[in-house]
């Protein structure tokens, strides 16, 4: 490929199992950079969470955050926000997930904190982080702010049940997808990772056809469909391989699976 652009997602991908980004990785994005290369992060996760993970890499980029929902430019300064509307918000907040499960917990993201309104999590499918850390708000403190993005943590089988609730009520209203077959997260219909990447090809003027792109989760689906060359980890659920049959399957994200692409790649 003539450009040489990459964007990666980083639970499940460029993170390995402790959610760090291995000293291998760490080298080989630095050189990437150093080479001309241009590397994006595209992520679920709220941007000073994202953020912290590029200021240990060493680089200053702009980041696609919320799975798709926030950019910031690599200054850090935001340029593009599509929040939930009130009304989509207050129908995801009248479901009572409970009633499907105790084991199901609600969390916000809002204005790039982490809000819940039950500090006990009884289902926890990712790594415990002391650097992004979530506060508890009252259910009439939660209906008066703007919600980026819910996430509901809890057993598979539960949050199956959910996903049909809610898809009943909001269908053609929401985005909705697994990140983990453990967490279930709503964003609107417009958020995807794929249409952040093209809003932002505009702004550093690249072609997405150019992109070289890595996911493991449902939230990457539509970004590993639309760019250039798609991977899937060989972590991701068999699910996600089995909806992209024509993207390959890299080495996991424990085995450096991404930065030994780039490096196969772009030399």
């Amino acid at each position: 490929m003539n450009k040489k652009i990459v964007v990666s997602d980083l639970d499940g991908t460029l993170l390995n199992q402790k959610s760090e980004v291995s000293k291998f990785s760490k080298e080989v994005i630095r050189k990437f950079i150093q080479n001309g290369g241009k590397f994006y992060i595209a992520t679920g996760r709220a941007y000073p969470d994202a953020k912290r993970i590029t200021n240990e890499l060493g680089i200053e980029v702009p980041i696609i955050t919320a799975n798709g929902a926030v950019i910031n430019n690599e200054k850090g300064e935001e340029i593009y926000r599509n929040d939930l509307s009130k009304e989509i918000s207050d129908v995801v907040l009248g479901v009572d997930y409970l009633r499907i499960s105790d084991d199901i917990h609600m969390n916000i993201y809002s204005a790039n904190k982490w809000y819940v309104e039950d500090p006990i999590r009884r289902v926890n499918p990712f790594e415990e982080e002391p650097h992004y850390r979530f506060e508890v708000l009252k259910r009439n403190e939660i209906e008066k702010i703007s919600i980026t993005k819910f996430f509901f943590i809890g057993h598979h089988k539960d949050l199956l049940k959910l996903e049909r609730v809610v898809l009943d009520k909001l269908e053609d209203k929401i985005n909705i997808a697994f990140t983990d077959p453990e967490c279930l997260e709503i964003f609107d219909i417009e958020v995807t990772k794929a249409n952040a990447i093209k809003k932002l090809s505009v702004l550093e003027q690249f072609d997405i056809k150019d992109v070289v792109a890595f996911g493991d989760g449902f939230n990457d689906y539509e970004m590993l469909q639309s760019v250039g060359k798609g991977y899937v980890m060989g972590n991701a659920h068999y699910k996600l391989k089995e909806a992209l049959p024509r993207n390959e399957v890299i080495e996991n994200n424990n085995e450096d699976g991404v930065a030994k692409k780039i490096v196969e790649i772009f030399g």
